[in-house]
């Protein structure tokens, strides 16, 4: 009697050429990550000030920097009152030796992008139907390539300076009005609940959908007959 193949040519309920590009974009990308993940915070620390004291302006940021905390490394927050706050009937002045810290850990800051790249490389690629003009693969490689990092950009600008804004809301409503809550805090709550992975998933997905998009207007686009390569053989012969 034959023994079933471990893995059929729908693997684990995908094709396996889908389950191969993931596997491989994972064996790739994981160690890339862990070497130069600090590195890549590091450049995006500009930006994260930003957002911070646009999402948390009751807070005057005093720093924001990577820090060890045990044996991980993590992205750390230390913040005063900007001004007067009145939180749980209380009046809180701003001190310059009233600061508070937050931290969260860095490996947080890149698994949403990571997970919409891995969708974005995994996810087969638009098969048109017979009524379509002819369109190469590469041209959907291309163009996920153009509308993933915009996506990429919000991915990463939406959740540690915006978690390190809710992390502190969050100590400083525990002990001024407990039990109360705000927006910050639920966002906080919902990133690490998972939230990242939802975040990736739907940001490799929409990076698929418009690339598929794209390709569609520009078979549309193209005269009867022809194809893209055929298009740009031809521009650029004359």
């Amino acid at each position: 009697m034959k023994a079933a193949p471990l893995i059929s040519r729908q693997g684990l309920g995908m094709p396996v050429h889908v389950l191969l590009r993931l596997t491989l974009a994972a064996a790739v990308l994981l160690p890339l990550a862990v070497l130069y993940g600090e590195v890549l915070v590091s450049s995006w620390l500009s930006a994260y000030r930003v957002v911070f004291s646009w999402v948390a302006d009751d807070f005057k940021l005093l720093t924001l920097y990577i820090d060890h905390e045990g044996a991980d490394r993590v992205l750390r927050a230390r913040v005063m009152w900007r001004h007067i706050v009145f939180i749980g009937g209380k009046v809180i002045y701003p001190d310059p030796r009233g600061t508070a810290n937050a931290s969260t850990l860095l490996a947080h800051a890149l698994q949403g992008p990571l997970v919409a790249v891995l969708v974005a490389i995994a996810w087969p690629t638009w098969a048109p139907s017979a009524t379509d003009k002819p369109m190469r693969p590469w041209l959907e490689w291309v163009a996920r390539a153009v509308v993933l990092p915009p996506l990429l950009a919000v991915l990463v600008l939406i959740d540690m300076p915006v978690v390190l804004a809710g992390e502190l809301w969050g100590m400083a409503l525990d002990a001024l009005e407990p039990g109360a809550i705000s927006a910050l805090v639920i966002w906080k709550q919902f990133m690490q609940g998972g939230g990242r992975y939802a975040l990736g998933l739907t940001a490799g997905v929409l990076a698929v959908l418009a690339a598929r998009r794209l390709c569609q207007f520009i078979g549309r686009c193209l005269p009867a007959g022809s194809s893209a390569v055929s298009v740009l053989t031809t521009s650029s012969s004359t």
